[in-house]
C-alpha cells in the first residue's frame, strides 16, 4: 500500500532516479516554458499542451484540453527532475529534464486498492501544437453522432452522443453517456479519419475513429485500463433524463445515514442542523472528474442557497482502504473546491459500500448521483451522473434542472 506522504512508489523513484543518472548538473533548469506532452497510451500518443510559468517561490502551470485547463495542484522541481502533480487526484507526471529542456519519465495514478496506474511520459519543450496533423477534413464529422460504445470482450454496450466541431484545423467534441461525458476533447481530422484525446489528470482517453462509405463511423476507444470500439450514425438520437435512470426505493424512501467527517466524527441525518430541513445529498469520489465537474457546479450556485434552509451533503467513495488515507483525499477536494457544506466518507469506491453505507440508494448506476429532498427528507428526485462544461449546451440544462429541483424542495 503506498502511503499518503509519498508521492510515488519507491520503485518509480528508483527508475527515475537510473533515468537521471549521468546528467546531474549543478544548477537547476529553468523549466518556464510551453510543452507537447505526450503519453504513450496503449492506443499510441496522447498528446496535449502543458504551460509551466515562473514564480516568485517556485513554478505553476497547467495542462490544457480544448477550451479548458486544468492547473497542477503543485510542481516540485529538483536539480534535474520534476513533479508536476495533481494531488487531488493522487495524480503525477514525474520526469528528469533532459539537457535539452524535454522532460522524459512517466505518468502514474493511484487507482482501485493497491493498484497503481502507470504509463510512459515525456514532453517537447518550445513544441505548443498538440498534434502536428491538422484538420483537412474540416467539418467531415462536425454535428451530431448517435453513437454505441461496445467492451472488447462484446459483453457490454452502452449508447452515446458524440458531438464534434472544426476550428482552425482543429477537431474538438466530447461524446456524451447516460452516466457522464467524457470531458473536453480535441484532436484533429484528416484522410477520413479522426483523432481526439484528452488527459485531465484523472482520464487518459483517446478516440479514433475512421468514416466508411456508408456514411458510419467505426472506431476504437483507449483508456489506460480498457479498450473499447465504437459506432457512430449521424444524425440525433436521445439519451434518457438523468432525472428518470434511478428509482426511488419503496422500502427507503427518505434520505438517512450516520457516516464520518474527515475528523472521524459521526454525522446523522438525524442531527439537529438536518432537522426538517431539505437535502441535496450526493455521492462522489474524489477521483471522479464528471463529479469535480457537478462539485463545481454547486459551489457556483451555493450563494443563492446559502442562506437557505437547504443542506448540502457529499458523500464520498474512495479508492483506499485505510480511514487516513480516504480522509486526507476528501480534504484535499474540500480545499480545492473551497466546500463549506458538509462533507462524508462512506467507504471504499465499491457497490457493497454505497449499498451499505446509504441504505436508501436501491442501485448504484453512475458517480456521481444527486437526492434531492424535502424537508421531511423523502426523496423527490434522483439525478444519475453530470454532464460537465465539455457538453456545452447540455451542461446549461444540467444547472437549470439542478436550480428548478433544488428550489422545489426548499420552496
Amino acid at each position: 500500500m503506498k502511503a499518503l506522504k509519498t508521492t510515488v512508489p519507491l520503485s518509480l523513484l528508483v527508475s527515475v532516479l537510473a533515468l537521471m543518472a549521468g546528467c546531474q548538473n549543478s544548477a537547476k533548469p529553468d523549466l518556464a516554458g510551453r510543452y507537447r506532452g505526450v503519453i504513450e497510451s496503449p492506443g499510441g500518443e496522447l498528446a496535449f499542451p502543458i504551460t509551466i510559468a515562473k514564480t516568485d517561490s517556485g513554478y505553476t502551470g497547467y495542462v490544457s484540453n480544448g477550451t479548458d485547463t486544468l492547473s497542477f495542484s503543485d510542481i516540485k522541481a529538483g536539480p534535474d527532475s520534476v513533479s508536476l502533480d495533481f494531488s487531488f487526484y493522487d495524480s503525477h507526471l514525474i520526469a528528469a529534464v533532459q539537457p535539452n529542456g524535454d522532460l522524459r519519465g512517466r505518468w502514474t495514478k493511484h487507482s482501485i486498492g493497491t493498484r497503481i496506474l502507470n504509463l510512459p511520459f515525456h514532453a517537447e519543450k518550445g513544441v505548443t501544437y498538440r498534434y502536428p496533423r491538422k484538420s483537412t477534413d474540416a467539418g467531415l464529422f462536425d454535428g451530431k453522432w448517435p453513437t454505441t460504445f461496445t467492451t472488447a470482450d462484446s459483453s457490454h454496450s452502452y449508447p452515446a452522443t458524440g458531438e464534434f466541431y472544426t476550428d482552425n484545423g482543429k477537431l474538438y467534441g466530447t461524446f456524451l453517456t447516460e452516466t457522464g461525458d467524457f470531458r473536453f476533447l480535441q484532436g484533429y481530422a484528416q484522410d477520413s479519419t479522426m483523432t481526439l484525446s484528452t488527459f485531465d489528470g484523472a482520464h487518459v482517453f483517446l478516440f479514433k475513429g475512421h468514416l466508411q462509405k456508408d456514411g458510419t463511423i467505426k472506431g476504437d476507444f483507449w483508456s489506460y485500463t480498457s479498450h473499447d470500439t465504437w459506432t457512430a450514425k449521424k444524425g440525433s438520437n436521445e439519451l434518457r433524463n438523468p432525472f428518470a435512470i434511478a428509482k426511488i426505493d419503496p422500502q427507503h424512501p427518505d434520505i438517512t445515514f450516520k457516516l464520518p467527517d474527515v475528523n472521524g466524527h459521526m454525522i446523522s441525518s438525524n442531527d439537529p442542523q438536518f432537522r426538517g430541513k431539505p437535502i441535496l445529498l450526493y455521492i462522489f469520489g474524489t477521483w471522479c472528474p464528471n463529479c469535480a465537474d457537478e462539485t463545481a457546479m454547486l459551489r457556483q450556485m451555493y450563494s443563492k442557497y446559502k442562506n437557505t434552509d437547504l443542506k448540502i451533503v457529499g458523500v464520498a467513495f474512495e479508492y483506499f482502504d485505510s480511514f487516513k488515507q480516504k480522509a486526507e483525499m476528501v480534504r484535499r477536494y474540500q480545499k480545492r473546491f473551497n466546500i463549506p457544506w458538509t462533507l462524508v466518507i462512506g467507504g471504499k469506491a465499491e457497490a457493497n459500500d454505497v449499498l451499505s453505507s446509504l441504505p436508501f440508494v436501491q442501485k448504484l448506476i453512475s458517480y456521481p448521483t444527486a437526492y434531492f429532498a424535502g424537508p421531511d427528507h423523502a426523496i423527490k428526485y434522483i439525478h444519475v451522473g453530470f454532464n460537465g462544461p465539455g457538453t456545452g449546451s447540455y451542461y446549461f440544462k444540467e444547472k437549470k434542472a439542478f436550480k428548478e429541483k433544488i428550489d422545489d424542495i426548499t420552496k
